[in-house]
């Protein structure tokens, strides 16, 4: 049996109703069992590859007159069946079964990861960080376990979001001050509490893993045809430079010897999808919570704001209120932590040295999965935006390029 096979669990995973039931009983504290109405739906396609997610209706019964139980709640299994549906959407074939076998020990590493995430949210228990209430956290206990999931509370007013949808910069200083707080309270663990997360590797790792030379091309071919001929100068410009940047992977695992950048807690999965934003009647986003933590790792400064600028704000407010959201960072960091750790300028370095990269990944992307995952109407409101956002992000990727020449010469060598 195997991490990326199908099972007889929930969601074709190898987690059985009687696992979540039992641990649902001890965290609740109640002899209340399954009913044979129980319901799990998936509500995690194309919102991670490494995971299942069920929102389970467990139709309680045997229910004592004073317990209060909740009626629905959510368990993220571990699993690569996720990886089947992201090559569908990109349009590779290159996850064999050779190559499943061999990630999966980065499936059991980044969701042990997110189990110790979630234990260090529960001991900071800061309020400008929000997280999922926990009720289970099971790892996978050696190489041959097949059971590693999260039970967590269910956040029933969500607004979903897609990857093709932009936040406003406004809406987003929430993130910024969570995340900022998160990694300046990541510096009062211990230094064997941080070895249980990853390193400075965690880019060359990710990328070799996940994003060999032949699925590169894919997606350098994605780029090519997901552009009208207009813009096929840019694409043409953009390309050689991604290129470029995934030949110095090896310099970003020594980006803190070589420059001197600091290294502290990423969250380092920062898109639409994982931030829960309920929407006001005011139009408002409001985040509800941070979730899938299974990628912290001790990165440089501006590894993570990279992830969410790119992806995650317009071309108009990436060009307008960068700057700022990257201040409000700084001043969060510095204000929890106690004392300056980083200048803002180290940040704006960091943050433009990693930028190329998460434009590498999102350029080829976004227009696919719009295409893949919306309804007509979608596609027609959402595209001219996406098309603008991304040719502004590679025409930003040119102009940082030269300026990493400059100013971090040595390191840009081939």
């Amino acid at each position: 049996m195997t991490l990326y096979q199908p099972s007889t669990g929930i969601l074709e995973t190898h987690v059985t109703w009687q696992d979540v039931e039992e641990d649902m009983q001890k965290a609740l504290g109640t002899e209340a069992i399954f009913g044979p109405n129980k319901k799990a739906t998936n509500i995690g396609d194309m919102k991670g590859f490494m995971s299942r997610i069920a929102l389970i209706d467990p139709d309680w019964q045997s229910v004592e007159k004073n317990e209060n139980l909740p009626t629905k709640f959510a368990v993220k299994i571990s699993s690569q069946l996720a990886h089947v549906a992201l090559s569908n959407v990109i349009g590779t074939d290159e996850f064999s079964e050779e190559k499943l076998e061999h990630m999966s020990t980065f499936t059991r590493k980044f969701h042990n990861q997110e189990v110790e995430a979630y234990k260090c949210l529960m001991k900071f228990d800061h309020p400008d960080i929000p997280y999922t209430k926990v009720y289970a956290l099971k790892p996978f206990l050696n190489d041959t376990d097949l059971k590693g999931y999260m039970i967590f509370d269910f956040v029933s007013n969500v607004y979903a979001m897609g990857m093709h949808q932009s936040i406003p910069a406004e809406d987003l200083t929430q993130l910024i001050r969570g995340v900022a707080t998160f990694s300046a309270l990541g510096e009062s663990l211990t230094p064997e509490e941080t070895q249980l997360f990853g390193g400075p590797e965690f880019l060359e790792i990710g990328l070799s893993e996940f994003f060999g030379e032949e699925q590169l091309e894919k997606l350098f071919g994605n780029m090519r045809s997901s552009f009208e001929i207009e813009h096929s100068e840019i694409v043409e410009k953009a390309i050689p430079i991604f290129r470029h940047y995934t030949k110095l992977l090896k310099n970003y695992s020594k980006i803190s010897e070589l420059l001197g950048f600091k290294l502290v807690l990423n969250h380092c999965d920062l898109w639409q999808s994982n931030m829960l934003h309920s929407m006001g009647d005011d139009g408002k986003l409001k985040l509800e919570a941070i979730i899938d933590w299974q990628g912290v790792s001790r990165l440089s400064v501006g590894f993570g704001l990279a992830r969410v600028f790119a992806g995650c704000l317009s071309a108009r407010d990436r060009r307008k209120h960068g700057l700022s959201l990257l201040s409000l960072y700084q001043k969060t960091f510095t204000e929890v932590h106690g004392k300056e750790l980083f200048s803002l300028q180290e940040l704006q370095d960091a943050y433009n040295l990693h930028l190329p990269i998460k434009a590498m990944i999102l350029v080829p992307l976004i227009l696919p999965f719009l295409d893949a995952q919306t309804s007509e109407k979608e596609k027609e409101k959402y595209h001219e935006e996406n098309v603008a956002k991304l040719v502004a992000l590679m025409e930003d990727v040119l102009i940082v390029h030269d300026y990493n020449l400059k100013k971090h010469p040595e390191f840009m060598k081939i």
